[in-house]
Order: C-alpha cells, then structure tokens, then sequence
C-alpha cells in the first residue's frame, strides 16, 4: 500500500505536468520558400526584387514598391506572439510615415486579418487580380523619420496602422531580433481587443518609389506563437 508521503509526491508531479500542459506555448516556423509565398504588385508602379536563400527573404527596392506574402495554414491556431530578425543592409533615407506620397520604407512586416472585410488592399482592382481580402492590418517599420514606438495611421488605408520600431538612428547591415505581442499591438492600435482567429496573413514589403529611392533589407527566422493565454481566458470566462 501506498503510503501518505508517496501519495503526496505523486499528487505534486501530477500537478506540475497538468500545470505544464496548460501553460506550454505552441511556436509555428514560418517557412521561408519560393513556393510558399506570393506577390502583391501595386498597380502602375515597379514591384520590387525579391530572393528567398537559405531561410532568408531579401527584398530589393530601386523606386519600386510590392508586397511578399504568406498565408497562414489552418494548423496554426490563434498565435498572439509574432518574431522575427531583420537587417537593412542600405537605404537612400528615412521619411515621415503619415504622408501618401512621401511614405518611403527600407522595410516592414506587415500582420493581416481578414474580419469579414470584403475589400482587398487596392479595392476593386486588387480584388480582379485575386489579392487576398484584408480588414485590419498592423505594420511594423525599419526606418522612419517617426518616434520610435509611436502608433501612425496608414495613410492608404483607414483599418491600418504603423507601429515605428526603427528610427533615423536604425544601422545598416547589423541583424536584430523582434517579438512583438499582437494582441497588445492591436489593442494600442484600435483601442480593441483583435479576434486572432481572423489573423491570415503575414507580408513583407520595401517602399521606394515615392522619392526615387533604394534600399536593400532581409528578413530571417520569422514564427508565430501561442501563449495560450486566449484559451485560458476564455476557459476562465466560461466558469464563471
């Protein structure tokens, strides 16, 4: 027969792996494949010069501009937690951020969701060539002659906004690594809590054709992550 100390010892592990369980986050790579992403064209105007090696995206921008892009899978359930490395290797400048038509970037990653939104990016142009239907988007900026931090409206689109994590002071040719909370993201940004099941897409862009620019960036080790803290609340919020 068991004795009490046993039984207490395993009744304390039994709780450390269900307390384990409900807490371990889920982490889903990014797969960095020709095959696995596609290409936005702003109409009218140069697209940009992608290359995908060895796990890495490069995006060339000569007073160009377009979008890279990947859709998320099915499997990927409710990340709340985005990363990412960068580096931009050279830029011609960095530019304010809020005004069409002067809105150059070196680099950006850009978070969209599709909450029932019947437009795409370029309205009905973009919806005859098949690009993806976006709601909100939240886009973070390597290079902008913005506050570091600070939270702009788009200037193309109503439902996004620009979250400026690099300045006039970003170094060229130097990687960093980024983590960012979405959902507090999004909450500073629309003053509203995001649905994450509507996150669909993740894209990466350069911007130089405002100002006849150029600029030359890469992005590395992207992944999304699941605390599991949107379960929990919601679990919480049932038994209540």
């Amino acid at each position: 027969m068991m004795s009490l100390r046993s039984l207490v010892q395993v009744v304390f592990l039994a709780s450390l792996v269900l307390t384990h369980s409900a807490s371990a986050a889920e982490r889903w790579t990014i797969p960095l494949t020709e095959r696995n992403w596609q290409d936005i064209k702003v109409p009218g105007i140069a697209e940009n010069r992608y290359q995908i090696r060895d796990q890495v995206l490069k995006v060339q921008s000569d007073n160009s501009v377009s979008f890279r892009y990947f859709k998320l899978p099915a499997s990927i359930q409710r990340p709340d937690f985005v990363s990412w490395s960068w580096k931009v290797d050279s830029f011609s400048e960095v530019v304010p951020q809020t005004v069409a038509g002067r809105d150059d970037r070196p680099l950006a990653i850009h978070i969209w969701f599709d909450d029932g939104s019947d437009k795409s990016l370029f309205g009905n142009l973009g919806t005859l060539f098949g690009y993806p239907k976006v709601g909100h988007l939240l886009t973070y900026v390597w290079g902008a002659d913005d506050a570091v931090g600070s939270v702009l409206q788009n200037p193309h689109y109503e439902k996004g906004k620009l979250i400026i994590l690099v300045g006039d002071q970003g170094k060229t040719g130097e990687w960093s690594k980024v983590t960012r909370d979405i959902v507090r993201d999004y909450r500073r940004a629309f003053g509203t809590s995001p649905d994450m099941s509507d996150l669909r897409y993740i894209a990466v862009s350069a911007d130089s054709d405002d100002l006849d620019g150029h600029s030359v960036g890469a992005v590395r080790s992207l992944s999304l992550k699941s605390s599991n803290r949107l379960a929990a609340k919601a679990s919480n919020s049932g038994t209540q």
